[in-house]
């Protein structure tokens, strides 16, 4: 899939005026904020025939679906590090705010699939994609995550008896005969940040075995990305 988008960009770089449009887009974002730029702004979207934009509008969405898997992987990482020592951010604080950043991110995949099939169906006259039946299997495996962030946007903040504890074991660390306190304070959160770590890696390998899929449904039902030469 990624050569097929690769081939389609070098293909569509002949595409009259589409060159010189984003060398004006990349000049404005480059000096937006200069006091005398060029051109204060663009004053335009760039816009191609009707069958190229269909066929544009297929990669951007593919695109965002990987940069929303990847941002979704990256979450890993935010669990996997604390960087607020000595700042008014407690562990408690962190590990809540990344878990609830980490279930939004399958909400956003899952509506990103929607819009991208959406896409999908716009420039192939006769798709055979059952585009309900594979966004219900997402929301299938990938439920207890969805739950959460629902639970999140519509009742309140993200509650864990783990990420409790760790609220806890902090909070007693802080009074003054917190004998062992801690030490236990800081084990409970490393054990709790490498259980939410290895979460994110083992979903993250099913969230690829859906991208696989919807790769393979594009490569099939696409016949621009299999020709782009003749895609017009």
């Amino acid at each position: 899939m990624s050569d097929a988008i690769r081939t389609w960009l070098i293909a569509i770089e002949v595409y009259p005026g589409w060159k010189d449009w984003r060398r004006e887009r990349m000049g404005y974002t480059l000096y937006y904020d200069d006091p005398f730029p060029p051109k204060r702004e663009l004053g335009h979207e760039f816009v191609f025939s009707e069958d190229i934009e269909k066929q544009h509008a297929v990669i951007i969405q593919y695109l965002g679906l990987q940069q929303t898997v990847h941002a979704l992987k990256e979450s890993e990482f935010y669990f996997r590090r604390y960087p607020f020592r000595g700042l008014p951010v407690s562990r408690y604080s962190h590990i809540t705010n990344v878990c609830e950043m980490y279930f939004g991110r399958f909400y956003e995949l899952k509506e990103r699939l929607k819009n991208y099939f959406e896409a999908v169906k716009a420039v192939t006259p006769h798709p055979s994609i059952e585009v309900g039946a594979f966004i219900k299997q997402f929301g299938k495996v990938f439920d207890q995550e969805l739950r959460a962030r629902n639970g999140i946007h519509h009742h309140g903040r993200f509650e864990d008896v783990a990420i409790e504890r760790v609220f806890l074991t902090e909070s007693f660390s802080m009074a003054r005969e917190a004998k062992g306190w801690k030490g236990e304070h800081l084990a409970d959160y490393r054990r709790l940040a490498n259980e939410w770590a290895g979460r994110v890696r083992r979903r993250g390998a099913q969230i690829d075995e859906f991208m696989e899929a919807v790769a393979a449904i594009t490569l099939r039902t696409c016949y621009f990305l299999s020709n782009p030469a003749n895609s017009d």
